[in-house]
């Protein structure tokens, strides 16, 4: 028995002392790439980013200008000066001041040229950004071009970030505005029913493109929703969606290009419009639940998606 315990007692210090040298092979190793991104600059190496850029930070914007000395300086709307410190470019990397952040460099003009050529390039708007992401997955955007970067601060309004920022999300995951309008979901329940409160569902509330309802497979919509915007759960991983009396209008692609299987439909909706399930390569597996002669599986019957869909008569 003793000599049992001894042969166990070596064998978990050889399994200690072999995962003691992975940890540290991986940590030379990260501190290796690290260090190589800087000293070897791959296809950055040409990249000259000197110059004035207008950095995007959510929703705020600032004027950052990087010199050939590799200064950075950032100020505001004003022109007071927030921040002075150093930068240097690596290969996807960007280190500012001791911070070492990933990187990506945009120039949409040299993409689309390497793909159709350099003919008449007049009808597209062409920008030229670069973008760095911290350890959290956060995004700060430089646009050359101011209105580039105004607009991205509109998009930036539409986000997570923002909402989070804005102070909207609930604890259970809901970001719901002063109008009663849900404007997204980042909960991680497999299935939900939103709050009485909501009387609309905004576009892009259930959009996995905008991490939210990633684990989400079943949403009731009570009654109190009154309007289910165009892309409301575009692109998005719930499978079921019920939907209560109550509900007066549904917009074109609000349930598009999602992986939606079933919905259960009430007898009357007011106004629904074509094209609400309109998929790219039509829908798959998808069944409409309603019940038979309804307003509902009649309009179902003369506008039906393309694709695999069966309409179950209930």
């Amino acid at each position: 028995m003793k000599r049992k315990r001894k042969r166990n007692f070596k064998r978990v210090l050889i399994i200690d002392a072999i995962l003691i040298v992975l940890i540290v092979a991986m940590f030379i190793f990260v501190k290796f790439r690290q260090r190589d991104a800087f000293s070897d600059k791959g296809e950055y190496k040409s990249i000259k980013i000197e110059g004035t850029w207008y950095k995007v930070d959510i929703d705020e914007m600032t004027v950052v200008t990087l010199d050939k000395k590799e200064k950075y300086v950032e100020k505001d709307a004003d022109g007071k000066q927030i921040l002075s410190t150093t930068y240097e470019i690596g290969n996807h990397a960007f280190k500012l001041g001791d911070t070492k952040l990933s990187m990506n460099y945009v120039d949409e003009k040299k993409e689309v040229e390497d793909t159709i050529g350099k003919d008449d390039l007049s009808d597209y708007h062409l920008r030229v950004y670069f973008y760095t992401i911290d350890k959290s997955g956060k995004k700060i955007y430089y646009f050359k071009s101011e209105t580039d970067a105004a607009d991205q601060v509109d998009d930036n309004t539409k986000t997570n970030e923002y909402y989070e920022k804005a102070g909207l999300f609930d604890e259970k995951g809901f970001a719901i505005d002063e109008d009663g309008l849900l404007l997204a979901y980042k909960g991680n329940e497999k299935e939900i029913t939103l709050p009485a409160e909501v009387v609309g569902i905004a576009e892009n509330a259930m959009s996995a493109d905008y991490d939210r309802a990633l684990k989400t497979e079943k949403v009731t919509i009570p009654s109190t929703v009154k309007k289910i915007q165009s892309g409301a759960f575009a692109f998005s991983n719930v499978k079921t969606v019920v939907i209560n009396p109550g509900v007066a209008q549904i917009e074109e692609w609000a349930f598009g290009d999602s992986l939606l299987t079933d919905i259960y439909l009430p007898d009357q909706i007011q106004i629904m419009q074509p094209g609400i399930f309109e998929t790219q390569g039509g829908v798959k597996g998808l069944k409409i639940h309603c019940k038979a002669g309804s307003q509902v599986e009649n309009f179902i019957k003369a506008n039906p998606p393309k694709g695999d869909c069966k309409i179950v008569s209930e």
